[in-house]
């Protein structure tokens, strides 16, 4: 299971707008993806304001909310800019998504990333990605930014919202997964270069 199941853990509308405000604005070429879309609310809300030409995906392995998305999303007028998947999120190409929400449990979200990086290892994928993940974010990876929201079906709660960056950013030409490439290596030669200090003195010492 990677998404939470039950309707009452449905994305609360607070949390929705909130999500919208940190993702940047939407063009006619993005294409923003909601995994477990559920009754397929996060879609309605981020395509009611996006220009003409934005393509929006729900995948929703459970075909009777996928079918409930479906409906939602006619009575909104909007079939003709949502595409709702009955598939397995693991199975699914997100190689051409621009924007994502992603409501999954902790599993879930580790169990999805290698998904989403192998999807975005091609040569075609958009030079960014953006990431909102609502309650959990991915372990080790460092998000942008991080707010919380106070949600409707809780009186005094307030739960977090997780932006992360995945990519190449095309503000500073910094490739993140390629940085992140780096760093492991000098964690590694840190490692090496430890280990040979303490040989070293070790040897020493048995002279």
């Amino acid at each position: 299971m990677l998404a939470p199941r039950k309707k009452l853990w449905s994305t609360p509308p607070s949390v929705i707008s909130a999500a919208s405000s940190l993702l940047s604005p939407f063009t006619p070429t993005s294409v923003v993806f909601d995994v477990g879309c559920g009754d397929g609310r996060v879609l309605i809300h981020l395509c009611s304001t996006a220009p003409p030409g934005t393509t929006f995906v729900g995948v929703e392995i459970d075909p009777g909310r996928a079918d409930e998305a479906r409906a939602n999303i006619a009575a909104a007028g909007l079939s003709d800019r949502i595409t709702v998947l009955t598939e397995n999120a693991m199975l699914v190409d997100y190689s051409k998504a621009t924007h994502m929400f992603l409501y999954l449990v902790p599993r879930g979200l580790r169990i999805f990333k290698p998904v989403l990086f192998a999807c975005r290892e091609g040569g075609g994928a958009p030079p960014l990605l953006e990431v909102v993940t609502y309650m959990a974010g991915f372990l080790d990876e460092k998000a942008v930014k991080k707010v919380t929201v106070e949600v409707e079906h809780q009186e005094g709660a307030k739960w977090p919202l997780f932006l992360f960056h995945f990519g190449k950013q095309p503000d500073v030409g910094v490739d993140v997964s390629a940085q992140k490439r780096l760093r492991v290596v000098a964690s590694m030669a840190v490692g090496v270069a430890a280990v040979a200090v303490a040989w070293t003195l070790l040897s020493r010492r048995h002279k």
